[in-house]
């Protein structure tokens, strides 16, 4: 059902931010049936998932990597386009005071209501489990877990530092616009440009610490992934630096050739994904794989990008709906994950099957529990 809306509402990167939010969601849901999960008893932490089944399917290896290749990346671009415009209309001590209330206060809420319920579904699976309240103590004594929840600190953090920086840089920003502005046109340029920084930014962290290592800043639960934190920033800093001048003008103008050719770019992300995938299994070379890595992400997060602004979408009920819900959404869904993953767990249903359970039921349950937290007047300014 299509609705009236005003003419000057361009939903293209609304529709995104929820598109995004929904592959957050199946790539969780995913995770339990993977070739390659394992569950540690010893540390449910190190565990690929909270929960892990018996039943695996090959074809989620292909799915789950391609989003975890790129979509953290793009959400940090996405979130860092509105972050000038803020500064504008509520000053340094303004925007700053707003994030802390807007990502600060529900991080913390997360972190010490939510996160514990959700893997106390996965500290039953140890054995060692003499109920809800014992565990709940061992989280306080020893750290909580942030969870999915890290990107909310993580943005957080990389909102204030650069409110900060932008003080004593302020002169510079008009400089900075107009570049921003000769990016609409040169697309390629600005692709490749990316690639580099990309690369230099995250392929030394990736040869020092490796894939999967974590570390908390300071303490938990401000964790983060070592290899991928310059590689956000970077993302997160190219969205402001877009979003300055008004991100309809530049390189996400709707009239320019990374819009008009979205078929060329969309088709480039898979294609790059692919190469990803195949190449390394004919020359298993670890550095070859590392750029094919960088090469998938940026050529991704240009492609959805390209497709949002390319195709002329017609407003929805909803799309408007899972818009305005996105951010409940992820705060909320890694407890209805951890515990429909609980339901049909080591069951004989296929892996496919439970996927799409897990992923649906978490969806509704989400959005549901959205709409109720935000018919509340005070929870509906932050959220």
């Amino acid at each position: 059902m299509a609705i009236t809306t005003s003419p000057r509402r361009d939903v293209s990167i609304d529709y995104l931010r929820a598109t995004l939010t929904l592959m957050v969601l199946a790539h969780h849901s995913s995770l339990a049936y993977t070739t390659f999960a394992h569950f540690d008893k010893q540390d449910i932490y190190r565990s690929t998932a909270p929960v892990v089944d018996v039943t695996r399917w090959l074809f989620l290896d292909y799915a789950e990597n391609f989003n975890d290749v790129f979509f953290m990346s793009l959400m940090f671009f996405v979130s860092g386009l509105f972050v000038y415009p803020a500064l504008r209309r509520h000053g340094t001590y303004g925007f700053i005071r707003g994030r802390l209330l807007r990502l600060g206060l529900p991080f913390s809420f997360s972190v010490v209501f939510l996160m514990p319920v959700a893997y106390y579904a996965s500290w039953q699976l140890t054995g060692r489990s003499t109920g809800f309240a014992d565990f709940y103590r061992r989280l306080a004594e020893h750290g909580f877990a942030s969870g999915p929840e890290w990107f909310i600190w993580v943005l957080l953090f990389f909102g204030v530092v650069l409110a900060l920086i932008l003080v004593p840089l302020q002169r510079w920003m008009a400089a900075a616009e107009r570049l921003m502005l000769s990016l609409r046109d040169h697309p390629f340029v600005t692709f490749t440009a990316i690639y580099f920084l990309a690369a230099l930014v995250y392929l030394p962290l990736l040869a020092r610490y490796g894939f999967g290592a974590w570390a908390d800043l300071v303490t938990s639960p401000f964790s983060f992934q070592i290899c991928r934190i310059g590689l956000y920033a970077l993302w997160f800093v190219f969205g402001f630096l877009v979003g300055a001048p008004s991100f309809a003008d530049g390189l996400l103008s709707r009239e320019g050739p990374l819009a008009r050719h979205w078929r060329l770019w969309i088709s480039g992300c898979f294609v790059a994904y692919n190469a990803l995938v195949i190449v390394p299994r004919v020359y298993p070379q670890p550095t070859l794989e590392a750029f094919l890595w960088v090469l998938s992400c940026v050529a991704s997060c240009f492609g959805f990008l390209a497709l949002f602004r390319g195709i002329e979408m017609t407003p929805r009920l909803w799309m408007n709906s899972l818009s305005r819900s996105a951010y409940v959404m992820y705060l909320v869904h890694y407890v209805f994950i951890t515990w429909t993953q609980r339901v049909v767990l080591d069951r004989p249903i296929h892996a496919g099957i439970k996927f799409l359970f897990v992923f649906l039921s978490t969806t509704l349950l989400s959005w549901l529990t959205a709409q109720i937290l935000l018919r509340i007047p005070k929870l509906k300014t932050i959220l």
